[in-house]
């Protein structure tokens, strides 16, 4: 084709941010493939990314803004002004009658492709004096926040996966999850793991089943579901009982020692052994080996959050990595540059609590759940609890959600509880890409735009690139529709309530008719508090490395700076004493009644993120429970057979497959799939949705309510 053109720009389906480059001609994507000139992600791109084109020319995107009288009436299109007109009227009778607690947001995994989504959503609903701000977040990895505050943060930053001896990934799967942690191999090439490994890295892996990285461990533990915690322990008692830590490192910076010494004591290596349901030897030369190498973290994955006793598992992790001395010194080199933070090298010390940002900050995060006393985190609330403060009557009850790139028909836990709440909302309003299952019970659609027809900042990976890259993205297609960016209907119902929208560099001029995202996002990263202003990365096509900050270096700790790292906080020692005190479950007998035969475990696929990506052409159908071969055979059924999976609170019908990269007794599943509720259930398709699984109010973390959501007991029965 003659007008045809190549634009480079980057995958925003995930946070992994990967460089590609777009093949266009009269409006159509003709091909998407990594670019291979791109510096962190070098040609690397994964099968959602490749068929992106899917996404836009889809013709099940939400194109013009719709509404109905009430949720029996079709839906009928009206103008996007029109509907923020009528949107603000009936937010502002629900904030007189019942106050701003009243109206919530929820923000999704859809806006991943949004660089300002979050942070403007959240400032909108603070505009409003609200705190029930509900993401994806806390649906996932909260218990890494939680972890940090109680161990605290080291100024310095953690190693790199680049030049470390050894890596332990415990409950992540880097390779296909395209998501890592500061020291894990990186989720935007994951072929660094195997030059790392010809290099001679040394990698353990923690997982209930034998994953694409697993594949490439030195040891590998699979682990019985749920007993991250007793593992861990069990390695930093091993590693003290051996006094293979880092003496000085310990001394110099770390309170609580001796505590954590005695707190692990219980967890001897044969205990620890027969509750993971692994060889004792096995635990102990993970724990050596990743002791007694020079370099190298130890991070984690949904596993252990989803799991039980998650606080616990995250905080052992940080301990492992401090007993260690898995920290930056003055003189190393910064791991993660960060063209968006200021130009100034980050100090060898313990940063002390109130120097934190306020979502890392506990004591900043004080505001409770009305619903069994759950605790803001993140400066969030739990989403875990959303449901129940939608139906739960009395002063704070939420009456009105904005749903913001999030479908939590598919992805909240519990389904049929969340059903039952969305249908009770006043007023619900989903700004989206595509209908969902969520959009078929809203109120109000608002059409989001595609990445393609916005600007990105690749401003998540920022922070993680181990070296000074940054990439701003400019449009490449025009925009279909009436299609906006999130931020503008927010700031269309600001100036309508007549509220505010504070960002870090001030407020957003909502009298100004002229703003363009990059106003926006240099509200968000003004000038002064980064190293390359927005409008110079703006300018380097496919993004750019910034040498002149390739070599920064740990600083000196600053004087009169006292903290330290906290190795056992009164509420860890609580948590190990709960864990040591557990009752031993016995294979194949789980539940209260012990008449459960197995344990569910989440999964990770590569074709979808989450509740979206599902209707990608190329994508394999349904949602299996993986089981061993030789369960699928003990049990009597057989690969394909549809059965009855039983938890203690639901059942679901599922299609069995087989996976002999699990370890016997476990079942394997996806969280967010199904069939659109109401309609009629196709697993072959479509496959089950196993929220329906998990109550949000049995079996839940007291601290932030999150449910078991991994490790639970289930059991197949035949149909």
């Amino acid at each position: 084709m003659d007008n045809k053109r190549t634009v480079k720009t980057f995958c925003k389906i995930c946070s992994a941010y990967c460089g590609i480059e777009v093949d266009i001609a009269d409006e159509q994507i003709l091909d998407i493939r990594g670019d291979q000139s791109h510096p962190m992600s070098k040609g690397y791109t994964c099968t959602k990314g490749r068929q992106w084109a899917h996404q836009y020319h889809n013709d099940n995107r939400l194109l013009f803004a719709q509404s109905r009288p009430d949720r029996t009436q079709p839906f009928a299109t009206i103008d996007n002004e029109q509907a923020l007109d009528e949107i603000s009227d009936k937010l502002k009778t629900i904030i007189e009658q019942y106050g701003p607690r009243a109206v919530a947001t929820y923000r999704g995994n859809g806006l991943s492709v949004s660089s300002n989504g979050n942070q403007v959503a959240q400032a909108w609903l603070a505009g409003i004096g609200s705190e029930m701000d509900f993401s994806s977040m806390s649906l996932d990895q909260p218990s890494k926040i939680i972890a940090v505050g109680r161990h605290g943060a080291w100024g310095g930053g953690a190693h790199g996966f680049a030049g470390s001896n050894v890596c332990m990934l415990i409950g992540n799967n880097p390779i296909i999850s395209a998501l890592n942690m500061t020291g894990g191999p990186p989720g935007w090439n994951p072929t660094a793991l195997k030059e790392e490994k010809k290099r001679g890295l040394k990698l353990i892996v923690i997982d209930p089943r034998r994953t694409e990285t697993a594949e490439h461990a030195d040891i590998y533990l699979p682990i019985r579901p749920g007993e991250d915690a007793n593992l861990l322990a069990g390695m930093v008692r091993i590693i003290i009982e051996e006094e293979i830590y880092d003496k000085d490192f310990v001394d110099a910076q770390t309170d609580g020692f001796v505590a954590l010494k005695e707190a692990v004591k219980d967890f001897t290596l044969d205990a620890v052994a027969a509750r993971c349901g692994l060889p004792a030897a096995d635990i102990a030369a993970a724990a050596r080996l990743f002791a007694t190498s020079k370099r190298g973290t130890a991070s984690s994955g949904t596993g252990p959050d989803m799991a039980r006793f998650p606080h616990l598992s995250e905080h052992l992790i940080l301990a492992l990595n401090t007993l260690c001395g898995r920290w930056n010194r003055e003189g190393d080199p910064v791991t993660a540059p960060s063209i968006l933070a200021p130009n100034i090298a980050p100090p060898a010390q313990v940063i002390p609590t109130e120097f934190l940002p306020a979502m890392l900050n506990p004591a900043l995060n004080t505001k409770t759940s009305r619903i069994r006393g759950i605790k803001q985190v993140f400066q969030e609330m739990p989403t875990p609890v959303a449901a129940e403060e939608i139906l739960t009557p009395g002063e704070g009850q939420v009456k009105a959600l904005i749903v913001i790139g999030g479908n939590p028909v598919m992805s909240w836990p519990d389904q049929t509880k969340t059903l039952e709440a969305l249908a009770e909302l006043d007023l619900l309003v989903c700004i989206d890409i595509n209908h969902t299952a969520t959009t078929r019970l809203a109120d109000y659609l608002l059409p989001a735009a595609h990445a393609f027809e916005r600007d990105g900042l690749a401003e998540f990976t920022d922070r993680l690139y181990d070296k000074p890259f940054g990439q701003y993205s400019k449009p490449i297609m025009k925009p279909k529709g009436a299609v906006q960016e999130e931020w503008r209907y927010l700031v269309g119902l600001a100036k309508r309530l007549g509220t505010e929208i504070q960002l870090e560099g001030g407020p957003i001029d909502l009298n100004n008719d002229n703003l363009e995202t990059i106003d926006i996002l240099e509200l968000m990263f003004p000038n002064d508090k980064v190293k390359v202003p927005l409008r110079e990365l703006a300018k380097h096509e496919g993004g750019k490395l910034f040498e002149e900050f390739a070599n920064i270096k740990v600083g000196a700790p600053y004087e009169g700076m006292e903290a330290k790292l906290q190795l056992l906080p009164p509420e860890v020692a609580d948590d190990l004493a709960e864990l040591s005190a557990a009752p031993a479950t016995s294979e194949g007998r789980y539940g209260e009644d012990g008449s459960f035969t197995h344990l569910l475990t989440v999964r990770r696929v590569k074709h979808v993120y989450n509740s979206s990506c599902h209707d990608f052409p190329k994508n394999p159908a349904g949602n299996p429970a993986f089981l061993h071969p030789d369960d699928i055979s003990e049990l009597g059924f057989s690969s394909g057979q549809t059965i009855e999976l039983q938890s203690e609170s639901g059942s679901i019908h599922v299609m069995l497959e087989p996976d002999s990269s699990l370890r016997r007794g476990i079942v394997s599943m996806s969280h967010c799939f199904g069939s659109n509720p109401g309609e009629t259930e196709d697993i072959a398709q479509f496959g089950a949705n196993s929220s329906r699984l998990i109550p949000v109010d049995k079996d839940f973390d007291p601290l932030m309510g999150m449910p078991r959501m991994t490790g639970f007991a289930v059991k197949l029965a035949a149909i």
